[in-house]
């Protein structure tokens, strides 16, 4: 679908396509919420969704909208040949409880939302790795669900006295990111996107994971969450299921203020 967005009183001229995702939060129900400024032009419809539109220098803008609100909206390269159903602009977004400013409605319901959606998202296909904090209760039925899944994790009781009672868990795919991800088409996107001297250290990082997969890598080594800390930026966002283009941004910014 493709529709010109208004903004408020403000008409974005350009045009912007809607890319469907079943991440999408669903909108409240029982006039609890007034729809945000972002509409439809024809007859005002609230919209709900990702929405991308081309910009100058080979350039695509992505913006997350929750029911009229803009949790997040960023620019990042054309990164035309890769694709993945555990890749989408809404990870980052529903990982970290994002939105565009402290003032902005969005779907996090209490301080355990964001958790309980990595884990929803991590049994159900979503994203290939992530970590998060559940009672323990909640934890056991997850880890219950989670037989079959071909995930693997870790997990460890909270002590500190305003945690207590909570597991944190860590959990991955087995499954290798050469089966996982087309990496041929993401590196490729690297070198087309990236200066040289910036592609190929997330090149060669990206080719080195090919055989390994998220559990191995992240989840089972001694070290799993520092290592993870410490991989290159292409590795960690795919790892997460974070849009390459964002972070080929983060990529390109982090350079310029060096």
């Amino acid at each position: 679908m493709r529709t010109p967005i208004r903004k408020g009183l403000d008409t974005v001229a350009d045009t912007w396509t809607l890319h469907p995702d079943y991440r999408t939060p669903p909108v409240p129900t029982g006039g609890r919420l007034t729809p945000g400024p972002w509409r439809h032009p024809d007859g005002g419809q609230v919209m709900n969704g990702t929405y991308e539109r081309l910009r100058p220098g080979r350039q695509v803008e992505v913006v997350a909208i929750w029911y009229g609100y803009a949790l997040t909206r960023w620019q990042g390269p054309s990164m035309p040949r890769f694709s993945s159903p555990l890749v989408s602009a809404w990870n980052p977004v529903l990982a970290q409880g994002l939105r565009a400013d402290p003032e902005t409605p969005a779907p996090y319901l209490d301080d355990l939302w964001c958790d309980r959606w990595i884990a929803g998202a991590l049994l159900y296909g979503r994203k290939p790795y992530g970590a998060f904090t559940l009672p323990a209760g909640e934890a056991l039925r997850w880890f219950g669900k989670s037989g079959g899944t071909g995930l693997v994790y870790r997990a460890e009781t909270l002590a500190s006295r305003d945690r207590a009672g909570l597991i944190r868990v860590v959990a991955g795919t087995v499954e290798t990111y050469a089966h996982l991800f087309d990496v041929d088409a993401l590196i490729a996107d690297y070198r087309n996107a990236l200066p040289a001297e910036l592609a190929e250290p997330q090149v060669e990082a990206l080719s080195a994971h090919r055989s390994g997969s998220p559990a191995l890598r992240y989840v089972l080594n001694e070290d799993a969450e520092a290592s993870f800390r410490r991989a290159p930026l292409s590795v960690r966002g795919l790892t997460l299921g974070y849009p390459p283009r964002e972070t080929a941004a983060r990529i390109l910014a982090e350079a310029a203020s060096e």
